[in-house]
């Protein structure tokens, strides 16, 4: 019986070693000497009794730092854990260098991995010059289902957009129904803007992958844009793939001719971690240069050739092409004394069909002439570097010529009409403003008012006091009291039921709507600095107005920001926040916005 027990005990102890693989890469396999090499160590299978690995001996390479640049662990509870830890070595001389083999200790057991040879050239690759792209990440050896990043560059310059599609492989005897995203996504250092699929890569497609024969379908496309220099990692990404699995037949078709033959299964895939090496840009840039790489153009029109001095007019510049149209800057102005210009309004369109991502950004300024004549407009210069051509290059548009009528625009001055009462009291800072010298609209219909206003007066007054007493049970004033806004009521419901960047997607809106309502703004198409004016234009205080805007900048960076949506605490600080400001605004007179 004891050596029964024991046979079993080893045999089990064999079948969970079996389902164990370790491999290692590293992102490049030619370097210049001085530059850094990324080494990759991962293990898959049953991982209980794991140990900490070790950084591989090297010769030829340094080891920047024995503390891993990334350790990454997932725990599954059918066998299949996942371990990924990242090294950086740097490249000393010339020659052959080479990484030997790591040790893995689990559950009593070593495993190691093949060592890697790197070729060292004797200078680092010239600056802004992309180095030779190295081999695809490994698969999983003779795995018949893995995931992997294909990006459509490893070295870019900072700000240089780069396409990463996941591409899941399988053999043609399963048949993969749904994927999905299982775990946040780790993309430091990258500005991330997710991609459409086209259609015909949706569709299974026959491939080889080292002398096999797979099948290969698109799950994932996305554009990264490197925010900052030198290498930056992508995490590993895992998949949860549903899929039909042929028993008995090798043919794609069984499951259909034979579906007793197949059954239903769901298996967890991981896309290997990833880095990517972002060069600076060459010196050299342009005055006013913000930071665009890609492939642009740029059109601007001005709104009319005349007009009256102190009637504004609008100034509207697009720039469309290939980049991160999200972080464009707008063209500087050049303007005489006689125009005044206001920060301009922005709106964004993108087609996220497109690989690499296209799309446009308008930028629409308001200029208001202070005086009579000809007001000359220098012409714009807005500069980008394209990376295709290793260049600079600058765009113009204009000269533009408005040609205005009448007198200087009169000073302004307070009207006598008090507060307005569609905005709250608590964002109330002095009284409504028009021009000195603009006649009362309501002059011609004085007279007419002094006999008609007699007879209306008794009608007003009997419906008034029908109205007065419909409401006395239930007014406005009271039932705002009694229970929260409905802004506030569907904050509270969006942090309960929402996560990434759609919670904070709909912060934004209900903020935004709110003060559409309260306030008469429009509730889309105005930038931070075009609302802050508007917030001004209406009497808000300077507290309420930073508060909005620093709230609209968490919005933004949520959304938009790599990582950031990830972090439940800050999408509950925001939610707090943004309950505080609702609140506020719906406060009297006085109130301050609580930080």
């Amino acid at each position: 019986m004891r050596l029964f027990a024991f046979i079993l005990l080893a045999a089990s102890w064999s079948a969970a070693s079996a389902q164990v693989a370790v491999h290692a890469y590293v992102d490049r396999t030619v370097v210049g000497a001085g530059e850094i090499v990324t080494y990759t160590l991962e293990a898959r299978g049953d991982l209980r009794g794991l140990g900490d690995p070790e950084p591989p001996p090297a010769r030829g390479l340094t080891l920047v730092q024995r503390t891993p640049t990334l350790r990454s662990f997932v725990r599954s509870s059918g066998g299949a854990d996942e371990l990924t830890v990242r090294w950086r070595y740097r490249a000393e001389r010339s020659g052959t260098a080479e990484l030997g083999p790591a040790r893995v200790p689990i559950s009593g057991r070593v495993f190691t991995t093949d060592p890697i040879r790197v070729e060292v050239s004797g200078n680092a690759p010239s600056l802004g010059r992309p180095a030779p792209s190295p081999s695809p990440d490994p698969p999983s050896s003779g795995s018949d289902l893995f995931v992997r990043a294909e990006p459509s560059s490893r070295r870019v310059v900072v700000g240089e957009q780069v396409v990463v599609d996941y591409v899941l492989y399988f053999a043609p005897h399963l048949q993969p129904r749904r994927s999905q995203v299982t775990a946040a996504w780790d993309t430091q250092g990258f500005w991330r803007e997710e991609l459409e699929v086209p259609p015909a890569l949706t569709v299974a497609r026959s491939v080889a992958v080292g002398g096999r024969a797979m099948m290969a379908v698109t799950v994932r496309r996305v554009a990264l844009f490197p925010t900052r220099t030198g290498p930056l990692d992508l995490g590993p990404l895992p998949f949860e793939v549903d899929l039909v699995r042929s028993l008995d037949d090798d043919s794609p078709f069984a499951p259909f001719f034979n579906p007793f033959a197949a059954r239903f299964d769901t298996e967890l895939v991981r896309a290997p971690a990833l880095t990517l090496v972002a060069d600076p840009l060459p010196p050299g840039a342009p005055a006013g240069f913000s930071g665009a790489v890609g492939r642009f153009a740029m059109e601007a029109a001005l709104e009319r050739p005349t007009a009256r001095a102190g009637e504004p007019v609008q100034l509207t510049v697009t720039i469309r092409g290939t980049g991160n149209i999200a972080t464009l800057g707008a063209p500087a102005l050049g303007l005489p004394p006689a125009l005044e210009a206001f920060d301009p309004d922005e709106a964004r369109n993108v087609d996220r069909n497109a690989a690499p991502l296209v799309g446009e950004k308008t930028f629409t300024f308001t200029l208001v002439p202070r005086q009579g004549g000809r007001a000359e407009i220098p012409a714009l210069a807005w500069s980008y570097f394209d990376p295709e051509a290793r260049i600079y290059r600058t765009l113009g548009a204009g000269p533009f010529t408005l040609t205005v009528r009448g007198p200087a625009a009169p000073a302004a001055a307070a009207t006598e009409a008090g507060p307005d009462p569609n905005v709250p009291m608590g964002l109330m800072t002095h009284a409504r403003w028009r021009r000195a010298g603009d006649a009362p609209r309501s002059a011609p219909l004085l007279l007419a008012g002094g006999v008609v206003l007699p007879l209306l007066a008794l009608v007003a007054v009997a419906a008034a006091r029908r109205r007065k007493d419909r409401e006395a049970a239930s007014s406005p004033e009271r039932t705002q009291r009694r229970a929260p806004s409905e802004a506030r009521r569907r904050l509270r419901v969006a942090h309960q039921t929402l996560e990434g960047s759609a919670f904070y997607a709909e912060v934004e809106r209900l903020v935004r709507a709110f003060l559409s309502d309260r306030l008469g703004l429009p509730g889309r198409g105005l930038s931070r600095t075009a609302l802050d004016a508007a917030l001004a234009q209406r009497g808000a205080s300077e507290v309420a107005r930073a508060e909005v805007s620093a709230l609209l900048a968490a919005c933004e960076l949520g959304q938009f920001a790599p990582g950031a949506s990830d972090d439940a605490a800050a999408r509950a600080a925001v939610a707090a926040r943004a309950e505080r400001l609702l609140a506020a605004l719906e406060a009297p007179a006085g109130a301050e916005v609580a930080g």
